[in-house]
């Protein structure tokens, strides 16, 4: 979602063996489809900096949210 072309799949390939992919591919359209995307292409980028209305309370929200989780810790 953060605008990747590629995903590592590598280590679950070897884990579940090549049939595995039908298996990938079945999930992804349902979540696809779960969250009303049309395709990969239309979800890829959605999540990005570029995406967002109002970058700047993106990244204020998410400062103040490591300010909070530091003081907890």
């Amino acid at each position: 979602m953060a605008g990747a072309h590629a995903v590592q799949m590598v280590s679950a390939l070897l884990h579940h063996g090549p049939d595995y992919l039908a298996v990938l591919r079945r999930e992804i359209v349902q979540w696809l489809e779960e969250h009303e995307y049309g395709s990969l292409r239309e979800m890829r980028g959605s999540m990005s900096m570029r995406s967002c209305p109002d970058p700047q309370a993106y990244e204020r929200a998410n400062y103040m949210l490591m300010l909070q989780s530091w003081r907890t810790a």
